[in-house]
């Protein structure tokens, strides 16, 4: 939360703290009357952290238009912000004995991260040859990963490559070379060993993303064991990796299949319209919504459904900061967090 609240800088570290979740909820009964005359149903939240629901019946079968404003953001919106490992990326992992680093490369960010990730002289670059591939070229100093001298072709390197998948549900899944399981920095011994003999560059490769000469006759190892969720197939997620060496540093091409390449992106406040046997009808979705005004996080969306008569339940959860009346940063044009139900013309 903290973090949050630097990135949009607030450094309201003592208000942060008197923070205390309390969860309220509201009669599941029929609503008041809502504030705006032309509302079938209404459900505004009043402070942070907060728990609602609301029912309310259709009569008759009708067309209306559900409006939604929360707070919300995107990796693209706030760099940085969401965290890397969510988002579509690759990992490079080497054990050096008496450390491992761990480099992760976010898909469409020039963003590195990863524990004990020394990034001094680390050179990377990406492409996109296809709209369900991308490629990462890197360039790792032989010092910055933390090697006394230069390597022989007699060393084995330890190491792993990873991809994780995102698919608009966070890390929804993770590949990889060698691991079998998620913990691949806290357990080392999945990491694979890997002979730099038969892999030295006759010439250095340029560091621009692209698969040319210098790798075409290089050996592809797969990055084919699913350590984390579920990949339908190749299409879902895949890849490979070649490794080339010189006396200045360790060079890897990572190739990667994915039908779906995306950022990861959340609403920190979630609201759904729900029928009276729970089936979910519509919820609040970060793709989906839009600016609504003032600050970037301050999301709208809006839809036209058609419902039967019926009872139906409004759901609404905010989180810890920025809701109605409650604002940390700009508000939205319309000042509240929550949703409302119009009616439309037959």
């Amino acid at each position: 939360m903290v973090l949050r609240k630097l990135i949009y800088g607030l450094a309201l570290v003592g208000l942060l703290a008197a923070c205390r979740p309390v969860r309220v909820h509201l009669p599941a009964e029929a609503p008041a009357p809502a504030s705006d005359p032309a509302c079938l149903a209404e459900l505004i939240a009043s402070d942070n952290n907060q728990a609602l629901t609301r029912t309310f019946t259709l009569r008759k079968e009708a067309p209306v238009r559900i409006v939604g404003q929360a707070e919300g953001t995107s990796f693209e919106l706030v760099p940085g912000f969401v965290e890397a490992y969510l988002n579509d990326c690759i990992e490079f992992f080497i054990d050096l004995g008496t450390v491992c680093r761990q480099y992760r490369f976010v898909w469409d960010s020039r963003r590195v991260t990863g524990n004990n990730a020394d990034t001094t002289g680390v050179r990377f670059a990406q492409s996109d040859p296809s709209e369900t591939s991308y490629v990462f070229e890197l360039a790792f100093p032989w010092k910055t990963l933390g090697f006394a001298g230069v390597p022989t072709d007699r060393t084995v390197l330890r190491l792993d490559v990873s991809a994780i998948d995102n698919d608009g549900q966070s890390r929804k899944s993770q590949i990889a070379w060698s691991g079998i399981d998620a913990q691949l920095f806290m357990d080392w011994s999945q990491f694979g060993d890997f002979p730099l003999a038969g892999h030295r560059a006759a010439v250095a490769p340029q560091i621009d993303g692209a698969e040319d000469a210098v790798w075409a006759k290089q050996d592809r190892f797969p990055i084919g064991h699913v350590i984390l969720g579920k990949v339908r197939d190749e299409a879902d997620l895949s890849g490979e990796y070649r490794l080339l060496w010189d006396q200045e540093n360790l060079y890897v091409l990572v190739v990667i299949n994915d039908d779906v390449k995306r950022q990861a992106a959340f609403m920190f406040d979630n609201g759904s319209l729900e029928n009276e046997s729970g089936e979910v009808l519509w919820q609040l979705d970060f793709d989906k919504s839009v600016h609504a005004g003032g600050a970037l996080k301050n999301r709208r969306q809006e839809n036209t459904l058609r419902l039967p008569a019926g009872k139906y339940v409004l759901r609404l959860e905010t989180d810890e900061c920025h809701a109605t009346g409650h604002w940390d940063d700009v508000p939205p044009a319309e000042q509240y967090t929550g949703i409302k139900i119009y009616a439309l013309e037959q």
